[in-house]
């Protein structure tokens, strides 16, 4: 294929000087026309275009776009893809087949230019281009507008005349030495083929036509032509042959001059593309991987902290519904490229007023002069910022216990071993002092499983095995436990039941590890001589059937702008005794341990009337008889298969 031509020095420029409007373009969708920075852009522009039409014929210089070319005073100076974007969409916004500047163009003229390209789409409705900069005083700048004309489709001409070719020696006339006598002879041949030919023209004329029918392939009409040309078998093989290899290498040479061009766009569309993937892939690192309908078949971990859920919960999902008030989901409208229309441009962003708003507000894409993506910056929002926080102190908690536990375990194995050995030997202070060891090495060993407890809850891991159990042999499970407490401090225990007998599906040591928290809690903040009432009744107003456990103390009670923080982390209520210890994660221990029952917890206070803590769990239900309902399953989707759902 042969090389383009070279550009001259004036092409060049002329191309610099339509690239220094696009940069004005993109520049005025950042400023206004009057910013500094866009009137030094243009003030720059000016002066180069002034140079350039000084050299240009008649102190003019018409600028067009023919198919990906850009033209200038009629040569090939570059193509589209090496401008702006914005240069681009003016020609198609407003129609344009050419811009002429003409010597004498300012800054100014060039400034109004730039308004009418940089109105939105929405602005630029209806308004006459020419008219728009004619109505700013521009007298050194033409735009001319393309015009379509519909041409009707006309009566058929008659066809071309097929004219017959001469083949064989014997078409010509007499040869060479033949007598008078032949020559008439001839002559007398040469007219009756010729009329001969005349009524067999005809007929090969039609034959060529009819090879030469649309619906016939191409190959065949040139035998055909070639068949009537040469009457040799042998020839008109080596002529066909000829004739098709030069048609095929004539073929292949336009093809790939027309497809340069487009080679050459691909290969920019793909390097922007890859770009763009890289900038993205460069600050993300959850990836989710969804279908043409946006329901979601594959997330890796990152996108699953993200979310906030297991790919378990969201597969077959759409992604959106995975969302939370925090996230800001955008999509693409067409998830499949139409094959009838182009795609759309913008996308759907799913998030609340306060998300979207600060989310992208804090993100800001980075373009060059061509308008094109390629980086971005992003501020942490105070959001984000506590999120990661909130990882950081899961990870150093639960860093820090597991390092703990190790040497408590040794302490309190030790402390085991030696009471054997010095029980009976030590004096009242030493036993005294024994003793304390062991307590407080059981309260160090209960503070860091609550915290490992709570590290599991928040990190997703802590798991549940609900079971048939009675709902009153729970209660009465961890108020036993707690009665050696309850006597010590003296305290009244009364337990009611009136669940008559209801059974809930509950995990059983979870279910009385909650009720010991909340009883545990209830002994601290009530005073000796108090009361503490634990009832087991059937949740009243409750959508499903349910069984509602409380736990009511005589304590001097929580207000009510303090209630919800007590099922805060780390969080105690100053209220009743002081320094009565803990970690400030039983509360909130109970409460995700209820939640992972599929109950709710809340509370009922008023100060000086103690604190009441009530928590519902599902009533038992027995499943249904499959054998009686059986149904042909519904077959599982491939992702289905892979995920073992």
């Amino acid at each position: 294929m042969a090389d383009a031509p070279a550009r001259s020095p004036f092409d060049a420029e002329a191309l610099e000087v339509l690239k220094g409007l696009g940069k004005t373009l993109s520049q005025i969708n950042l400023y206004s026309v009057s910013h500094p920075a866009v009137k030094s852009l243009l003030a720059e522009t000016a002066a180069r275009l002034g140079n350039l039409l000084a050299e240009a014929a008649d102190g003019e210089l018409a600028y067009s776009i023919d198919g990906g070319n850009v033209v200038a005073n009629g040569r090939l100076i570059g193509t589209v893809p090496q401008l702006p974007t914005s240069v681009g969409n003016t020609f198609a916004r407003y129609k344009l087949h050419s811009i002429t500047l003409k010597l004498g163009v300012t800054a100014e003229e060039l400034a109004a230019f730039c308004e009418l390209a940089g109105l939105r789409p929405e602005q630029a409705k209806g308004i006459q281009a020419a008219d728009f900069i004619a109505g700013k005083g521009v007298t050194h700048i033409a735009l001319n507008e393309a015009v379509y004309a519909k041409v009707e489709k006309g009566d058929d001409s008659p066809a071309p005349a097929v004219v017959g070719l001469p083949s064989g020696p014997g078409a010509g006339a007499g040869g060479e030495g033949a007598g008078p006598g032949a020559g008439v002879e001839a002559a007398g041949a040469g007219a009756g083929a010729g009329a001969g030919a005349g009524a067999g023209g005809a007929a090969v004329a039609d034959a060529l036509v009819a090879a030469a029918a649309p619906e016939q392939p191409i190959d065949r009409t040139i035998a055909e032509l070639v068949r009537t040309a040469v009457k040799d078998p042998a020839d008109q093989a080596r002529v066909l042959d000829a004739v098709m290899r030069r048609l095929r290498e004539d073929i292949e040479k336009r093809v790939s001059e027309a497809t340069t061009e487009l080679r050459r766009q691909k290969a920019t569309l793909e390097g922007e593309a890859t770009r763009t993937q890289g900038v993205l892939e460069g600050i993300a690192e959850g990836v989710v991987v969804v279908d043409e309908q946006g329901k979601v078949l594959m997330m890796n971990p990152e996108a699953e902290n993200v979310f906030g859920s297991r790919l378990a919960d969201l597969a077959g999902k759409p992604v959106a519904d995975g969302a939370k008030e925090e996230h800001l989901v955008a999509m693409a409208k067409d998830l499949t490229i139409p094959a009838d229309r182009p795609p759309e441009k913008e996308a759907e962003l799913k998030a609340t007023d306060d998300t979207r708003r600060t989310l992208r507000s804090s993100t800001v894409v980075i373009q060059n002069e061509a308008g094109k993506p390629v980086g971005m910056v992003s501020a942490l929002s105070d959001k984000a910022k506590q999120r990661e926080f909130d990882r950081m102190e899961r990870e150093f908690i639960a860093h820090v216990t597991h390092e703990l536990r190790s040497p408590l375990t040794s302490i309190k194995a030790a402390l085991e071993i030696m009471e054997g050995m010095v029980t009976g030997k030590l004096d009242d202070e030493g036993g005294r002092m024994f003793r304390n060891a062991q307590r407080n090495t059981e309260r160090l060993e209960a503070l860091i499983n609550s915290i490992l407890d709570f590290s599991k809850i928040e990190s997703g891991q802590m798991t549940v095995l609900p079971e048939r159990s009675g709902a009153s042999k729970i209660a009465a499970e961890a108020v036993e436990s707690m009665r050696p407490w309850t006597l010590k401090k003296g305290l009244r225990v009364e337990m009611k039941d009136g669940a008559a007998g209801a059974e809930v599906l509950a995990d059983v040591p979870r279910t009385v590890q909650v009720l010991v928290n909340l009883i545990s809690n209830a002994i601290k903040f009530t005073p000796s001589g108090g009361s503490i009432n634990v009832t087991v009744s059937p949740a009243p107003g409750a959508q499903e059937p349910a069984v509602l456990y409380s736990v009511k103390d005589s304590g001097p009670g929580i207000p009510k702008d303090q209630q919800e923080k007590v099922f805060e982390k780390f969080v105690q209520i100053a209220s009743g005794e002081r320094h009565v210890g803990g970690t400030g994660l039983g509360l909130a221990i109970a409460k995700a341990l209820v939640h992972l029952q599929k109950g709710k917890m809340w509370i009922e206070s008023e100060p000086g009337r103690g604190a009441d803590f009530r928590f519902t769990l599902p009533v038992y239900k027995a499943p249904t008889d499959v054998a009686a309902v059986r149904q042909k399953p519904k077959p599982k989707t491939w992702w289905q298969r892979l995920l073992g759902l």
